[in-house]
């Protein structure tokens, strides 16, 4: 009897735990998977350049390990032209930061066609994580082609997760050179703003750069100029030595414009002080100077020559009256003649229009001179020679962009005209010669950077080929948030622009090379 009832309680136990059985726990699952596109171009050697930024969400508290992912380099023109593929996790969604100690090298992979599986070495800790895919771009890669990449199907040690978002549209184009020179945060600054590139007798790249160290704003805020230089057509940069160095709201410097004498020389123009919004004949935004001699390796002091130009001390009986005087930033003009020469945007009344203004030396940025208006209602702008003599000034506006032509050597100024070929949103620009029949060469070609959109966004370099009557060639710089640019030619003939990238935390100052193969889809070649 006592076993029967044993028996009995066993079954009992059975039908009870049958009926309520035990709670488990869940198991940590991938629940979704994103890839996102870098679309910016890329260069030649550069190495981590991201192709996917990759978010994964997962269930459960537990932390599951990532055994391997399949990507598939489809989309790529030649996968030659990259050298090795290596995957981060960081626990940050807005930019790879490698000096970061949370950002961890997961695996490393060898390129090849097809599905490939690459073993990682990753736990997915958190219920959101970001992996990043990049590419170490082979030094011979081939110009125009494309890199790209998209995620198959991720495996845990639980599952084996298969995206539906893993091949978002786009891909990067290989330049010669892409390369950043300043970022958000860089040496203690918290933004950087407005470019200016000039190739050196030496053959070495000089930048000026406005270091904006507590926020983007413009002067009167305390802003330092900055100067770097590279010695490799743009692939490094040398530390940054600081040309104009700011004390505080209202003792800062900016926008600075860099002009090749033709000893040599180069002369930044650039001003400081109170902002334009404040800036009166009395107490006036000035004007300075410094110069190098040895290719932007060290720099004077800044000389003020605001007198010179306008405000108080003026001794011309209209000038002393002008309230507020600024030059456009980027690459300032030396005639063949040996004078050189910038723009000035004027306020002469405190509340009109912006008005432009030559202001030109002929001794090489000692004295100056200044013209009789150029272009009314104009703002930033560009002065290029022509190969009659003539000098074109091109300014900013919304839409089509002004210009006017000079033929006295910049005093006195035309008509105010406007192409439609080049429009865009109101920003500063640059524009440069590439080529003149006159040194030999087989064309006559100019070139002007503009973001071509409503908004800045899309810088675009332009090309004319009859002295800037029409610019019928065209081709995107950077096609996202973009702003100032600025153009130089490098000694192999190759071209480079110095571009504010990026607005989402002004700016990443971005150089890039190229070719005139590329710009015109091989129609023409230097």
């Amino acid at each position: 009897m006592k076993k029967l009832h044993f028996i009995g309680i066993i079954l009992l136990l059975a039908m009870s735990c049958s009926n309520n059985p035990p709670i488990m726990a869940s198991v940590s699952k991938i629940t979704s998977a994103t890839a996102f596109q870098e679309t910016n171009y890329t260069g030649r050697s550069n190495d981590n350049e991201i192709i996917l930024k990759l978010t994964i969400s997962k269930s459960g508290d537990e932390t599951i390990d990532l055994k391997n992912m399949i990507i598939n380099l489809a989309g790529t023109t030649n996968i030659n032209d990259i050298e090795s593929i290596k995957i981060y996790n960081t626990n940050r969604i807005d930019f790879l930061d490698l000096s970061n100690t949370q950002t961890a090298l997961i695996s490393s992979a060898i390129p090849t066609s097809g599905n490939l599986t690459i073993n990682t070495n990753c736990q997915l800790n958190n219920s959101f994580n970001v992996l990043w895919i990049t590419f170490k771009i082979k030094e011979n890669a081939s110009e125009g082609n494309l890199v790209d990449a998209s995620v198959i199907s991720l495996t845990t040690n639980n599952d084996t997760f298969t995206l539906q978002n893993g091949n978002p549209t786009g891909a990067r184009t290989i330049l010669l050179g892409r390369t950043q020179v300043f970022g958000p945060g860089d040496l203690g600054s918290t933004n950087y703003r407005i470019p200016a590139i000039i190739t050196a007798n030496d053959g070495s790249l000089v930048t000026l750069t406005d270091k904006r160290k507590f926020n983007s704003s413009d002067l009167p805020q305390d802003i330092d100029i900055v100067c770097r230089r590279s010695l490799d057509n743009g692939k490094t940069w040398t530390t940054p030595i600081t040309v104009a160095q700011g004390n505080g709201v209202g003792s800062g410097f900016g926008d600075a414009v860099l002009v090749k004498a033709k000893s040599g020389k180069l002369i930044a123009v650039y001003v400081g002080g109170v902002g334009l919004g404040t800036s009166s004949a009395s107490n006036p935004m000035r004007t300075y100077t410094s110069i190098s001699t040895d290719n932007g390796i060290n720099w004077t002091s800044p000389r003020d020559i605001t007198y010179q130009l306008f405000g108080s001390g003026c001794s011309d009986a209209l000038r002393k009256n002008w309230n507020a005087s600024f030059c456009g930033s980027g690459h300032g003009l030396c005639l063949r003649s040996g004078r050189i020469m910038v723009v000035g945007a004027v306020y002469e009344n405190p509340k009109g229009s912006l008005q432009n203004y030559a202001y030109y030396s002929d001794d090489e940025g000692q004295n100056w001179q200044v013209s009789n208006r150029a272009i009314a209602g104009g703002d930033e702008a560009k002065v290029v020679e022509l190969n009659n003599g003539d000098i074109l000034m091109s300014s900013r506006t919304t839409g089509n962009r002004l210009w006017a032509i000079s033929s006295d050597g910049g005093m006195n100024w035309g008509t105010k005209n406007s192409w439609t070929d080049i429009w865009g949103n109101a920003c500063n620009g640059d524009m440069i010669r590439y080529t003149s029949t006159i040194d030999g060469k087989s064309k006559n070609r100019l070139l002007h950077t503009l973001p071509n959109d409503a908004t800045r966004k899309n810088v675009t370099v332009f090309m004319s080929y009859d002295e800037g009557k029409t610019w019928p060639i065209k081709k995107t710089l950077c096609e996202g948030t973009s702003a100032y640019s600025s153009l130089t030619i490098l000694p192999d003939g190759t071209i480079g622009a110095y571009i504010e990238e990026d607005e989402t935390n002004p700016y990443k100052m971005v150089f890039v090379r190229f070719s005139l193969n590329w710009l015109t889809n091989g129609s023409d070649i230097y």
